[in-house]
């Protein structure tokens, strides 16, 4: 921050409200991230404001790997977290209207998208991992014939069912002991990501495909080791989507450490249904990708 913005910033009368968004914004380094009218100005309003800007212009800052926020600085990457958090925690306070369930959640699934986005790898099509799974979770649940499926919320379940691996992937670069510890108890991504979306009470519906996409039919999958039925049916839908599309496009998968063909990852599906995935559903799942192929 040149020297001139910084003496403005520090001759606004400093009021507790004044005091208290200033300290947080240099708690965290991110007086860079905002615009001068938020920074100057004590208005209660101006908690809107700062809601509003880490909602949408900072966050694009942020994936753009434009001022203070680094794709590749772990450290950056929690404040943005912790700056959604605080932003709505206090614009709810003072703006209970702008801070409605449905508008939360939009807003936290607007930001959180993109983030899972960037750290994926993209295809020859220039979808990534999570886009295709809510993509096929979406056209595999139509298949099922299910009535009243709410089209935009399956593909934000299948959107946001790796969100746990935000910030894990700078670890496995900046911290690779600590990264170990979470795979070797299988306290990975699905624990990670369901701590985060248990401090966000408008997502917890989320939780349960966070947390639970890695669970297998026998009960030997992680991190709960639920079995059968203990497994919500639309996670068990999932789970299959989720294990299909990384045997497909992932060197290392729960089953071989080569990228499967079409043919042999449905050939996996069939002989170890009953084991990694409820039967019935995966019999339905080999039909619909036969006829998603049949149609291409």
């Amino acid at each position: 921050m040149d020297k001139e913005r910084l003496q403005r910033i520090l001759k606004v009368e400093k009021t507790p409200l004044r005091t208290e968004l200033e300290e947080y914004i240099r708690q965290y380094s991110l007086y860079a991230a905002l615009p001068d009218n938020l920074l100057i100005s004590d208005r209660k309003e101006d908690f809107q404001g700062v809601a509003l800007y880490f909602f949408e212009d900072a966050i694009e800052g942020y994936i753009n790997q434009d001022r203070v926020f680094q794709v590749y600085d772990p450290a950056q990457k929690e404040n943005v977290i912790l700056a959604m958090n605080w932003a709505f925690e206090k614009a709810n306070k003072e703006f209970p209207f702008f801070c409605s369930t449905q508008s939360v959640r939009k807003r936290l699934i607007s930001v959180l998208e993109p983030l899972v986005v960037l750290m994926e790898v993209e295809d020859a099509r220039g979808y990534s991992h999570s886009q295709r799974v809510a993509r096929r979770f979406l056209a595999f649940a139509k298949a099922l014939g299910l009535p009243e499926i709410d089209e935009n919320l399956f593909l934000r379940y299948g959107m946001l069912h790796d969100v746990g691996r935000i910030g894990l992937e700078q670890l496995m670069l900046y911290s690779p002991t600590r990264l170990r510890i979470f795979e070797d108890t299988g306290q990975d991504h699905t624990v990670a990501g369901s701590i985060f979306i248990s401090t966000l009470e408008v997502l917890n519906d989320f939780l349960p495909f966070v947390r639970h996409h890695h669970e297998r039919y026998d009960g030997k999958g992680f991190p709960d080791h639920l079995k059968g039925d203990q497994i919500p049916y639309w996670v068990r839908v999932l789970s299959i989507i989720n294990w299909y599309d990384n045997a497909l496009n992932t060197v290392d998968s729960e089953f071989s450490t080569g990228v499967m063909s079409q043919t042999e990852a449905l050939r996996v599906i069939r002989e170890d249904h009953g084991r990694f995935f409820d039967p019935e559903i995966a019999s339905e799942f080999v039909k619909f990708i036969l006829f998603e192929k049949d149609e291409d």
